[in-house]
């Protein structure tokens, strides 16, 4: 017996057992530099809405740089190229700590411009080398340990999260000083150096020492091309987390701004969230076993429609919303964070291996503007029209992520009718019954998660 995350970790062969320890350090260096903390203390700084919309952009929008990266991740190795950018970003992170001298001597304008460049550096480092990151992973991941491991590397990254988001929300307090911010920052600076020495213990990654030309280095992509089954996997799924990236970039603004929460309350609110992710993430994968890919994901993702649509069921006004408002965030974050590892891990065994980084790449593209033109558009909406730009957020991404999910189960189930799906959208039980399946799931208490052997080999059903 024992924690499952515990269980699933030991079944796992040694690489990525070492990955997902340098995956658990990565988490509390970006989390304490670009996650939450980061929103707040820009609002400490009276930063508008705009431009926190486009300081949320940076990190998914910077990981356009992995199409030029294929000769340096053919070069240098997968490893030794994420080692080099991971020190980098830390270095270039350590900018934040000009904040106070900008504001003192140059103004709120000056102290936003250094909090976008510090930001900016950290996000273009990471990115030149993010390129090598699955491909390291699909070097050393056995294919029949693929599911296990993106679930146990989904609790993992959730559980850092949670003890970064306690320990953060005890640092900040009620009414944080700058100094407390910035030890926030300089704590992940550290983990940045640490993670990048720790990776020099993983195998795997090496280079292959072929001298690339110009045009042969575009070979990769030419093949994705021709894949049009992956192709519009990623589109589809590219909407799906397009939908997410509503929500992600409003619910910490509705609820500083809109709903008057503290920043302890906030930090707690989506700690619980991420708690949720913790605690049921291996359930969702047991249960993607069971029924398969598609239909799993598409729980996941009318499952957050419905909890993104229930934030238009918590106006400011209301006696209700602020105590309601934690069950909304548990809610879509635990929900989208079971389909985003649902689809990563499909994605995987698609990857074609003569073809990996080109594959690999397309994916990590899609994603980047799915999770960074979105959030500029958002804080748009937000800056512009106020409460009535978080409904527009809300609406769009409860309404848009029902379309997405039918349109990826499409997909995923290779293009058949969605007759069996389409019935049961126009049944009127439909919201009752799915609701309640998707509850049953996320609690455990689905016949995917009784009786399952110890010793059984974990396999991919489509």
């Amino acid at each position: 017996m024992g924690l499952p995350i515990i269980n699933d970790y030991k079944k796992l062969s040694q690489p990525p057992r070492r990955f997902l320890v340098f995956s658990a350090l990565n988490v509390f260096t970006w989390f304490s530099l670009v996650g939450p903390v980061i929103v707040l203390f820009a609002r400490k700084i009276e930063m508008p809405a705009s431009w926190i919309g486009f300081l949320i952009s940076f990190l998914p929008l910077s990981t356009l740089l992995v199409i030029i990266t294929i000769p340096l991740v053919t070069r240098l190795g997968s490893k030794r190229l994420l080692i080099i950018t991971w020190a980098l970003q830390s270095a270039v992170a350590g900018l934040i700590f000009f904040v106070p001298w900008a504001l003192a001597h140059h103004g709120p304008e000056a102290a936003w411009t250094v909090v976008l460049a510090a930001v900016l550096g950290f996000c273009v480092a990471r990115a030149t080398g993010i390129g090598g990151w699955f491909p390291l992973l699909h070097d050393i991941i056995p294919q029949r340990e693929q599911n296990r491991f993106f679930s146990t590397e989904m609790a993992t990254a959730q559980g850092c999260i949670v003890l970064a988001t306690i320990a953060q929300a005890l640092v900040l307090g009620q009414d944080p000083t700058m100094g407390r911010f910035l030890f926030i920052n300089g704590f992940g600076i550290a983990a940045g150096f640490v993670s990048a020495l720790w990776l020099t213990r993983v195998p795997g990654g090496e280079s292959t020492h072929d001298p690339i030309k110009g045009s042969s280095s575009w070979a990769a992509y030419r093949a994705v091309f021709r894949d049009r089954s992956y192709l519009i996997f990623v589109l589809t799924t590219v909407v799906c987390f397009s939908c997410f990236a509503w929500i992600n970039a409003s619910v910490v603004l509705y609820m500083r701004d809109q709903l008057h929460y503290a920043d302890l309350p906030i930090m707690l609110c989506m700690g619980a969230g991420n708690l949720g992710v913790l605690l049921t993430i291996h359930f969702w994968g047991r249960f993607a076993d069971h029924s398969g890919t598609g239909y799993a994901a598409l729980l996941a993702m009318v499952g957050h429609s419905a909890a993104a649509l229930g934030y238009l069921l918590l106006p400011p006004t209301a006696p209700w919303a602020a105590v309601l408002m934690p069950v909304a965030v548990i809610s879509t974050t635990l929900l989208g964070a079971a389909y985003w590892t649902i689809s990563h891990r499909y994605m995987i065994s698609l990857v074609d291996r003569e073809h990996k980084v080109g594959y690999t790449n397309l994916w990590i593209v899609g994603t980047a503007l799915a999770m960074g033109v979105t959030p500029i558009v958002t804080g748009y909406f937000i800056e512009h029209y106020h409460l009535a730009g978080f409904r527009m957020a809300f609406a769009i991404s409860g309404i848009g992520g029902v379309f997405a999910g039918l349109a990826n189960f499409w997909v995923v189930h290779q293009r058949k009718p969605l007759r069996h799906a389409l019935d049961e959208l126009v049944n009127p039980m439909l919201p009752v019954r799915t609701l309640a399946r998707i509850a049953w799931v996320t609690v455990g208490l689905h016949s995917s998660n009784r009786n399952m052997p110890e010793d059984e080999e974990v396999r991919e059903v489509v």
